[in-house]
């Protein structure tokens, strides 16, 4: 493969896998990462439409500077189509990184902003719970951790369990004594 298809054959920003595993299974329920999939498509149709626009842009200049009177528009020429080769590289892959992301749009269950807004509590509860769990696994809780468990109302359950856990091996501790 020459180097010049190879550039051409890997562009694209983040692969399909990267895209269902990394950007969105990030979130905790099925209503979270469809928003995060539409806010993703709407920014990526956005950047497309975009790019076309620019790519049109693109070839009228370089039709104007093949027909130029100018001395140096045969370098302006060359540079241009430099940029251009450049630029359609770069659009082929936020196209199939588009062509990835409406393939799981269609994939996946579709939700109302009213049922988005209805699984708040549920998505950050989830999401709290499994970040809290992460870093206990690491080696212990951030004290922001523990005020964002506050803020959606687990952190008064754990305290409680905590607090009965260390009352219960306090218990068992002066019964063995």
């Amino acid at each position: 493969m020459e180097i010049r298809e190879a550039i051409q054959e890997v562009q694209q920003p983040r692969s399909r896998y990267m895209l269902e595993h990394l950007v969105l299974a990030a979130h905790d329920t099925a209503e979270i990462r469809f928003y995060y999939c539409v806010i993703e498509l709407s920014s990526k149709l956005h950047a497309y439409k975009l790019a076309t626009i620019n790519k049109r842009r693109q070839e009228r200049e370089m039709e104007r500077l093949k027909e130029s009177d100018d001395p140096d528009a045969d370098l302006d020429l060359e540079e241009a189509e430099a940029q251009y080769e450049h630029f359609m590289g770069v659009m082929a892959g936020g196209e199939r990184e588009l062509r990835d992301l409406l393939d799981i749009y269609e994939g996946m269950e579709h939700f109302t902003r009213a049922q988005i807004d209805e699984n708040q509590q549920e998505y950050w509860e989830a999401r709290m719970t499994r970040q809290t769990q992460m870093q206990i696994m690491a080696g212990g809780v951030e004290w922001s951790q523990l005020d964002a468990m506050r803020k959606v109302g687990l952190l008064s359950d754990l305290v409680a369990d905590h607090e009965a856990a260390l009352a219960q091996m306090n218990g068992q501790g002066e019964i063995g004594a």
